[in-house]
């Protein structure tokens, strides 16, 4: 008869065309069919169970056939809240249950439950906001390059016309009076500068917008368009440059503050009294900045009484307000009651403690503006379903800003169109358009082509990240130091599975992940791939495969190896990441696990049809990597079967205490040689030979069991195998 071994090796011996060949027989290859096509169309859990298709074929995937009859039980553990540790399914000892109930998605209600849509997850509403701050700064530092060439250039300007072919000066000083240049005409603006102010008829006085009029006074154009002394004075070239940072919304930033500070430095000593102050809005910003107090909310009456008060009067209007800004901002200035100057309008001390004060409020008022802008934008956009809703609320300006687009160019109907772009369809709409912005823009949100936020694609759903951490783990941590201690060993660890975690999120794309060598080569010792020298095409043609697709390169007998790392990640055959199932029970990670355990099942049993010691081995092969406690072969029954066997251990030490038990199991087996291949395959050759001989399937001179009595040595109570070679053949 021949052996359990030899028997056990006619399987394993070359288990990925084992497996292969069983997943090819047409009763498996139809059911599993059958189990891919429909398992998505499952709703709730009484749809799974009632469908006895689905159900056997699930049960018999995670072992528990023998309980497919108990569908009560089965409702109750798969709805079983699993983040709660005294849920039913928590409270079960056989572990089978929890895994089973983890790779179905119900809900305690027996829904299938919702996975969260997102307009944008974490790392793109960071893109965004970054894109934002980047792109004020990029504003701002435009906009302090256009004045300062304004200020060193509008000097020269003999002419009209001259500045109107001059497209830099032109820009600065149409829309530094609310007027834009690419919607008004040349020909508008120069019949607006060379109007005579003091003729009601003029272009200037008859437009229907004081902007036009304001303009023209600002500059010294003669109606013929010469120059009447110089194109603008000095005061007015400051207001000019004051109102450019105003028209180009970079009011607010640290370049509008320097230029502030620095016209503040230059011109407050020539102002020569209150009103000649008031008038000066630049000026007027940087006082009332500096002591807390809103320009556009402060009263010029008001100031001009402030200023003019009589400090050591206690009733005057600075000492009677209740804000002791206003009392701070008198102090700073020398105004008699009659606005005229006492002496000169701010001492040295004075206007140094102005100008620090302006900078450091404008400080702590430019961080408190980015910060309240970039809060509500991550306040909303969490909570936006729909593009129509991105669109009509404030995070419309802020994505405007961000990707530098322009409501005159980029209509919302177009942004629509871009939103619901699909980035990885070269055909779409976003790509369509060459468009850099729009690109961007597609890819950094989630909405599906109904303009409706969807499931944020992703390279690695939660599960497979944690199934990748914890096999990381427990290969010691991967590639460390040779001579580490074992708390390095850890501290390393501990570091790059942080690296890992906080990284693998960013990932958009497979050749983003593999430019990455540190997250590369984590995945690899995770799956125990290190010492396989795959190339980066190698790689590329793994992670690409597509799992569900039985002729892909990853189903291939020889490539078996591969398979688990390639199911733990959720790549295309593009190479971009999938987006997880918005309202499907399983993701694809857990169909492919499911039909791989239902291969591995049908094996199992086939397997024991001819022998049960054989059906235990492979068992215990396909458990054994997971095992790193005593506790989990005791909770296990077909693995304390196989390994009361094979330590030769009496099956009546189920009667002690479940910590003699497992001490019993650890005197004699050393758990870390289960990690082993050859340990674990000397072990498994053990059980084989004692197992035949406790079930008289062969006689004792069996040539294994005749290999392992001449080669074993237990004097320590540890079972250690010196190298044989096993037969493969009777």
């Amino acid at each position: 008869m021949t052996s359990t071994y030899l028997l056990y090796q006619s399987y394993a011996a070359d288990l990925s065309k084992t497996l292969a060949r069983i997943s090819s027989q047409s009763d498996v290859s139809t059911t599993a069919q059958y189990y891919q096509d429909n398992i998505g169309k499952v709703k709730s859990v009484d749809d799974f169970l009632n469908n006895q298709r689905l159900f056997s074929y699930a049960m018999t995937a995670y072992g528990l056939s023998d309980m497919a009859y108990a569908k009560a039980f089965m409702k109750k553990v798969l709805t079983s809240d699993l983040s709660d540790s005294s849920s039913f399914v928590n409270k079960l000892t056989d572990p089978r249950f929890l895994t089973f109930a983890k790779a179905y998605q119900f809900s305690t209600d027996g829904t299938v439950a919702q996975q969260a849509v997102t307009a944008q997850n974490t790392n793109d509403e960071d893109d965004t906001i970054d894109l934002y701050t980047q792109a004020q700064v990029n504003k701002a530092t435009s906009a302090q390059t256009e004045a300062t060439y304004y200020q060193a250039n509008i000097g020269n300007i003999t002419s009209v016309d001259q500045l109107m072919a001059n497209p830099r000066l032109y820009d600065v000083a149409v829309r530094s009076y609310g007027i834009d240049p690419d919607l008004i005409s040349k020909s508008t603006i120069r019949a607006v500068l060379t109007s005579d102010l003091s003729d009601p008829n003029s272009v200037a006085n008859t437009l229907n917008n004081s902007n036009y009029k304001t303009l023209a006074a600002a500059f010294n154009f003669n109606t013929d368009g010469t120059v009447n002394g110089t194109a603008q004075s000095a005061a007015n070239t400051a207001t000019t440059v004051y109102q450019y940072f105003n028209a180009t919304g970079t009011n607010a930033s640290q370049q509008a503050a320097d230029y502030k500070t620095q016209y503040y430095k230059s011109t407050i000593g020539t102002v020569s009294n209150v009103d000649d102050f008031l008038a000066n809005n630049a000026l007027v910003d940087v006082a009332l900045t500096a002591f807390g107090l809103t320009p556009s909310l402060t009263s010029r009456t008001l100031l001009k009484q402030v200023l003019t008060s009589d400090l050591s009067d206690p009733s005057s209007v600075a000492n009677q307000q209740t804000n002791t800004a206003y009392k701070k901002l008198a102090q700073s200035f020398n105004f008699n009651t009659d606005g005229s100057i006492n002496g000169s309008i701010q001492t040295t001390d004075q206007l140094n403690n102005v100008v620090n004060l302006y900078s450091n409020t404008f400080d702590d008022n430019l961080q408190a503006s980015n910060d309240r802008a970039i809060t509500a934008y991550k306040s909303t956009v969490e909570g936006i379903t729909t593009v129509s809703d991105l669109l009509s609320g404030t995070a419309y300006s802020f994505i405007m800003a961000a990707y530098g687009l322009n409501s005159d160019t980029t209509s919302k109907y177009t942004l629509t169109k871009i939103l619901t772009s699909d980035p990885n369809d070269p055909h779409s709409f976003a790509n369509q358009s060459h468009n850099a912005a729009y690109i961007k823009l597609a890819q950094d949100f989630n909405f599906d082509a109904d303009g409706n936020a969807k499931t944020a694609n992703v390279a690695q759903t939660n599960t497979n990240l944690a199934t990748t951490v914890t096999a990381y783990t427990r290969h010691n941590g991967g590639a460390v130091a040779s001579g580490a201690t074992a708390t390095q060993q850890q501290t390393l660890a501990t570091a790059e599975s942080n690296y890992y975690t906080s990284t693998i999120g960013s990932i958009t794309n497979v050749d983003d992940f593999l430019k990455d060598q540190r997250l590369v080569n984590y995945a690899l010792d995770a799956y125990n791939l290190k010492d396989a020298n795959l190339t980066t095409t190698d790689l590329r043609k793994i992670l690409t495969s597509d799992p569900t697709d039985p002729t892909s390169y990853i189903n291939k007998p020889e490539n078996a190896q591969y398979r688990a790392l390639d199911v733990a990640f959720n790549f295309g055959t593009d190479g971009n990441t999938l987006s997880v199932p918005i309202n499907q029970v399983q993701d694809r990670s857990q169909i492919v696990t499911t039909k791989d355990g239902y291969v591995e099942q049908t094996m199992e049993t086939q397997a024991g049809d001819q022998s049960t010691g054989v059906q235990l081995a492979l068992y215990f092969l396909k458990k054994a990597p997971t095992i790193t406690s005593a506790y989990q072969i005791l909770g296990d029954k077909a693995l304390l079967q196989f390994t009361q066997t094979a330590l030769g251990l009496s099956s009546y030490m189920s009667n002690a205490d479940i910590d003699t038990q497992a001490t019993m199991i650890t005197k004699k087996l050393n758990l870390t040689d289960l990690q082993d291949p050859q340990k674990l395959t000397k072990l498994i050759a053990q059980f084989s030979a004692l197992y035949d001989i406790n079930n008289s399937d062969v006689t004792s001179t069996s040539p294994v069991l005749q290999i392992l009595q001449g080669s074993s040595n237990s004097s320590n109570g540890i079972i250690t195998i010196d190298p044989i070679t096993v037969p493969t053949s009777s």
